[in-house]
């Protein structure tokens, strides 16, 4: 427990990788459940008391689910009782992720007649970035802190706890949809947060039918830190390098499929072998669409 009376606390999607030497990982479903539901509970009184959601999006435990929650890395500040007083999502892609395949796509100004066109512009120009700089591409959200915790540290360590795991994971260029509501956005910014741009042309305000509010879109390279707060994300990254990661571990029906499908490959091999080779036409080794995944 750190001395503010909680600590910090990683949570890896089922398949991710170690993101730093010495990083341990500790696969505990059990352990990775009560933290996820945690945080969605967490999520869902935050989110219900300003308004952002109703009470029909919380299940019958208490918590509100956002989709690929079970996909994405989640940062948690952890207390003295093992519950959550603050997160935030990180959902991370291939560099090589289409604009259509985020979940950026479901915002209002996604479908806008006049900027759907221009925020794609400048979110394809930040991939073709992460791209040639040998970067993953994150979505950020999922943002709740517990109300006594609010205007503390711990709000501000969950900010700069974004700039730390980008530097983990390599680098990472980044976007979230920050509101105007509670100066969200305006904090975000002074951290490093940018607006998407294209063409000299910024992409605006918006407002959000589901969240009933104004909202910005917001672009984060965790190369560059405001250098008032590179001593915090430099203490977080210490503080994340050090602690264990919790992986979702994988289903029986999952661990057996593997098996099987290993096995079906050792017996495809084993066959292979027993048959001349056939021509192999470079162009069909790789489709378009093949690409390498950053975990």
């Amino acid at each position: 427990m750190g001395h503010n009376g909680y600590r910090v606390q990683l949570l890896a999607p089922a398949k991710a990788g170690r993101i730093a030497s010495g990083t341990a990982i500790s696969e505990d479903a059990e352990l990775y459940r009560h933290y996820l539901s945690s945080l969605q509970r967490l999520r869902a009184q935050s989110y219900l008391q300003d308004g952002a959601i109703e009470p029909c999006q919380i299940d019958d435990q208490g918590r509100f689910w956002m989709e690929g929650d079970e996909l994405s890395w989640h940062f948690l500040l952890i207390d003295g009782q093992d519950e959550t007083i603050a997160c935030l999502r990180l959902l991370l892609h291939s560099n090589a992720v289409r604009f259509e395949q985020l979940r950026l796509t479901h915002a209002s100004i996604a479908n806008d007649p006049h900027w759907s066109m221009k925020l794609r512009a400048a979110v394809e120009s930040d991939l073709a970035e992460a791209r040639r700089a040998g970067m993953g591409y994150a979505e950020l959200g999922g943002w709740a802190i517990s109300a006594e915790h609010r205007c503390t540290k711990a709000a501000l360590e969950t900010l700069v706890a974004s700039y730390a795991w980008g530097q983990m994971v390599g680098g990472c260029l980044s976007c979230c949809t920050a509101t105007v509501r509670h100066r969200s956005a305006m904090i975000l910014r002074r951290l490093g947060g940018e607006s998407l741009s294209f063409d000299g042309e910024t992409i605006p305000p918006y407002t959000d039918p589901q969240y009933g509010c104004l909202m910005e879109v917001l672009r984060f390279d965790s190369r560059v830190v405001d250098g008032r707060f590179a001593h915090l994300v430099k203490q977080m990254r210490d503080k994340l390098e050090s602690s264990t990661v919790i992986r979702a571990g994988r289903s029986a029906s999952e661990e057996v499929s593997e098996e099987f499908s290993f096995g079906q490959s050792l017996l495809a091999l084993d066959a292979a072998t027993r048959r001349p080779a056939p021509s192999l036409d470079p162009a069909k080794l790789l489709s378009p669409s093949d690409s390498l995944r950053v975990t």
